[in-house]
Formats: structure tokens, sequence, C-alpha cells
């Protein structure tokens, strides 16, 4: 019985996730390795092409109070009385938006990190964190933005050429 109703949470976050995004992306690509820049590789879940750049998605279906700062190495989840840590999910969106950065160096990129409606930030989130109840609204931010509609497709093909999605090993794209 608890896996049938985790799957159905979890369904409905995705659900409530795409309906999200949707409205504004313009192509999507899922689960993508791109070169970090420093020799190796980092994985992307989500990235969007938008009107104005590209948007990282990072999602953590925790359930919750959470606290967390954007300098702080360790978060901390509180459920059911009891604390967990684990380690700041911006470090790893930073990271991505750098790599992303070197291989669209003149495309805005913007990052989000989507936690579950159950979640909350009692002392207040960083804002580049959303709960997805308030993403729709989180986003909305980015309509103030500039577009950069060309430039985006330019990057954005260059970004898919270069991504890998099955572990291959990742072409070295130089010109910039």
């Amino acid at each position: 019985m608890f896996v049938i109703k985790h799957k159905r949470k979890r369904s409905r976050y995705s659900r409530k996730l795409e309906r999200s995004l949707q409205s504004i992306k313009k192509q999507e690509a899922k689960s993508i390795i791109i070169p970090d820049g420093l020799g190796g590789a980092i994985e992307i879940e989500r990235l969007l092409l938008i009107e104005q750049g590209l948007l990282i998605i990072e999602t953590y279906p925790m359930s919750g109070h959470l606290f967390g700062a954007d300098h702080i190495d360790q978060w901390t989840q509180i459920i059911d009385g009891r604390s967990f840590k684990f380690t700041n999910p911006l470090h790893r969106i930073y990271n991505t938006k750098h790599a992303l950065q070197l291989l669209a160096p003149k495309v805005p990129i913007f990052c989000r990190i989507v936690f579950s409606e159950n979640s909350n930030f009692p002392k207040g989130k960083p804002s580049e964190v959303s709960v997805i109840r308030t993403l729709d609204e989180d986003l909305q931010g980015l309509a103030k933005e500039p577009s950069v509609n060309q430039l985006g497709e330019i990057a954005w093909e260059r970004i898919i050429r270069i991504a890998r999605t099955d572990g291959q090993s990742l072409l070295r794209d130089v010109k910039i």
C-alpha cells in the first residue's frame, strides 16, 4: 500500500512540474551529459530553452521542513521529528550553470531547484529554490528578462550537438 501511495504522490509532483514548465519551454532535454570545463562531465537533469535563455531544472521530491541557504554546505531536512543532512543542491546547479556558460557564453542561464509540495522553508528559501506549489509564481520573474530568441536557438543547437544522453564519450567543441 505504501509503494502505491508513494508512486501516486510522485506522479502528481511530476504532473505539476510538467504543467508549470509547459507554458515557458520552447525545447527541452532531459538527463543530458555535457563537458564540465575541467576535463570531466556533468549531468543535467532537465535543460529548457526559453525565450529568455536557458533554464536548468533540478528536482528534489523531499518532504518536511527544510533549512538551507546559498553558501551553507549542508542543508537540513526535518521530517517526523528526525533530522537529516544533505549536500546543498545549489552547489551542483551552479557548477552546471558554469559548464553551460562555457558552451553558451552570450546566453543568460537561469537555475531552479524544485522541492515537493509537502516541503517548506520555515526560515526562508534561497531565490533559485522553489516548492512545486509556488513554481508558477517563481518562474514569472523570468518573463521580465529580455528575449534572446536567435542567440538562444544557436546555443541550444550547439549544446544538443555536444550533449550525450547515453554515457557516450563527450565530443569536444572548442569553437565558442
